[in-house]
């Protein structure tokens, strides 16, 4: 599926329908009763839902051109809609796709064919637009390809002969729509945000059966996640069919929320992780100084029988000696370089998965480091599935600002996977997103949160906030 959408997106190719509704849809067949939708797939680079099983002739949905929300690049078409057919029989090098893409942000609707080329339409439309796309195959080596402005009153069709086909002809399995959202190069909201609105779909079979989204076919959801597996936080995801099938939208999704009584910041669950690194300035003491609390880069083991692995290391602002501190089952001590505030240092622990940890820290504005090695029982039996950097406070202590206060700021955030996997807080594993407040629930005022993850999941900054 890959190959064929992301050839026609290089390429820019999208287009619409309208006419295609009016009558090549075919009339002779009833409406068949719908289908469950059936299991999720999981993907790194789309969103949205695709019926499989017949061969389709015809497919169109509406849709209104959404503002641009995501990051763009045309080598991507990042946060692109797309209308698919497609021809998928397991032959390596058979693919053949039939899509349209619409750019968010307006300004750009294509089509494009495989072995029959592409193009774009001669109409620009405004965000706000609203379109009805259509895609038909007569059967005959011809598809066609319409789109129609009904904000703009415009109307455009193309028509294209397919040159040649690995099997001499053409089977449309798959009928999808999808928003392309790379897991890689979008960031989490700080709340869902919806990117696409889809409406009134309506699909037709080669043997004149019509349905919409949910028909006598298999229907799957398509949800994107980092990593494209169902163990990582998800990216984007669509809701549910709505309309008998024919209506949904492609939401942009924040990650997960958890409150905490102390902690605010970002943690990973699964792994299991056996490095997290993270880059900080010491920031100047707060006053009063309850009110700095400290930075916390941890592995551990979540869940299960006591005692369980952990390793920490503490960060106090304010720099001095013995500002940064690590703490394990089986030893604890502080460091011997000395940071000021305003120095850059980079903090790290280490898990050799034979016993033992190495905490790092070094003070890269005065060109000093330390390690320190110590034995790390339990790890051996109970995996460290926990992976987290945090801000830390006492809430009884704080007294709340007037306004909110920037404790530390994060950024250069690693995580490697015993297998070897390496990201940023954002990886092919669950991350969620932590949050201080009175009494640890959602119905506690916040003491303390973290701003939205920014470059790729590897930079954001814990505040102190205020009441009010």
């Amino acid at each position: 599926m890959r190959s064929g959408i992301r050839h026609a997106v290089y390429v820019a190719m999208t287009a619409g329908t309208a006419l295609l509704a009016l009558g090549l849809a075919g009339a002779a067949a009833p409406a068949a009763a719908p289908r469950s939708a059936g299991s999720p797939v999981y993907s790194s680079w789309m969103s949205g839902y695709q019926a499989q099983g017949p061969s389709f002739r015809w497919a169109t949905t509406t849709l209104t051109v959404a503002p641009r929300q995501v990051p763009y690049s045309p080598a991507t078409g990042n946060g692109t809609a797309v209308l698919l057919l497609a021809d998928r029989h397991g032959i390596p090098g058979s693919e053949l796709d039939a899509g349209i893409t619409v750019k968010a942000g307006g300004g750009s609707v294509t089509w494009g064919q495989t072995y029959g080329g592409f193009g774009a339409f001669s109409l620009r439309p405004a965000v706000g637009d609203r379109l009805t796309l259509g895609i038909y195959y007569d059967r005959h080596g011809h598809t066609y390809f319409t789109v129609t402005d009904h904000s703009q009153r415009v109307t455009r069709s193309v028509r294209v002969t397919l040159s040649r086909t690995p099997r001499g002809g053409v089977e449309y399995t798959t009928a999808g729509l999808y928003v392309l959202a790379y897991a890689f190069i979008t960031p989490p909201p700080a709340r869902d945000t919806q990117l696409w609105q889809f409406a009134g779909t309506r699909l037709t079979t080669y043997s004149g059966a019509r349905g919409t989204m949910l028909g006598p076919w298999s229907t799957s959801k398509i949800i994107a996640t980092n990593g494209g597996a169902s163990a990582g936080s998800v990216v984007a995801s669509p809701s549910a069919l709505r309309d008998h099938g024919q209506d949904f939208g492609v939401w942009l999704r924040s990650l997960p929320l958890a409150y905490t009584p102390a902690f605010a910041g970002y943690a990973d669950s699964t792994g299991p992780f056996r490095f997290v690194s993270a880059d900080l300035t010491v920031p100047a003491r707060q006053v009063p100084p309850a009110n700095g609390g400290t930075a916390l880069v941890a592995l551990g083991h979540n869940g299960g029988a006591t005692p369980r692995p952990y390793a920490n290391i503490e960060v106090l602002p304010g720099g001095g000696a013995g500002s940064i501190s690590y703490t394990c089952n089986a030893a604890s001590g502080r460091f011997t370089i000395s940071p000021r505030p305003g120095d850059r240092v980079t903090v790290s622990i280490y898990y050799d998965r034979n016993g033992h940890y190495t905490f790092t820290a070094a003070d890269t504005t005065q060109g000093t480091s330390q390690a320190v090695s110590a034995a790390a029982p339990y790890a051996g039996q109970m995996p460290l599935n926990s992976a987290e950097v945090l801000g830390m406070i006492s809430n009884a202590a704080v007294t709340t600002p007037p306004a909110g206060i920037r404790l530390w700021q994060f950024t250069g955030i690693r995580v490697t996977t015993y297998n070897g996997t390496r990201s940023s807080i954002l990886g092919p594993w669950a991350t969620s997103e932590w949050t201080d407040t009175t009494g640890g629930t959602p119905a506690g005022a916040v003491v303390m949160s973290a701003s939205t993850l920014s470059s790729a999941g590897g930079t954001f900054s814990v505040w102190l906030r205020s009441r009010s």
